[in-house]
């Protein structure tokens, strides 16, 4: 069965709660950090369906959450509010995932998950 549980992992609160918001309407589970809690231990706790890694929470960050989902077999989906599509999607690609720049249309985000949960995972060893 399909886990679409969403960790919300956004270096601003109000960019979290839109998106979480955002997950919630899309009929998905958004869940967040506790407070104080690393991006990766998050991951590693949470088990989700779904990661939504904001590009503005820096390299090392990313490169953590991203090693930590792969362990763990998550999906990841980078966003950010403050780069253009192209600049996103080449941080995304270094991550080996996609990205979407905020703002984003409720239609689009929504489309954006359906189509990050049901991606295929490769197989690591």
């Amino acid at each position: 069965m399909l886990d679409t549980t969403v960790l919300v992992l956004a270096k601003d609160r109000f960019v979290a709660a839109l998106l979480g918001a955002l997950t919630e309407l899309s009929g998905h589970t958004a869940e967040f950090p506790r407070d104080g809690e690393s991006s990766a231990l998050a991951v590693r706790r949470m088990h989700t369906g779904l990661i939504l890694l904001d590009c503005a929470l820096g390299a090392a960050n990313c490169l953590s959450v991203s090693v930590a989902a792969r362990q763990a077999g998550t999906r990841v989906l980078m966003f950010s509010a403050a780069h253009t599509e192209r600049e996103a999607n080449d941080i995304a690609h270094h991550y080996g995932t996609d990205a979407f720049v905020l703002p984003v249309s409720p239609r689009e985000f929504t489309s954006q998950i359906d189509r990050a949960l049901t991606v295929e995972l490769p197989v690591t060893r």
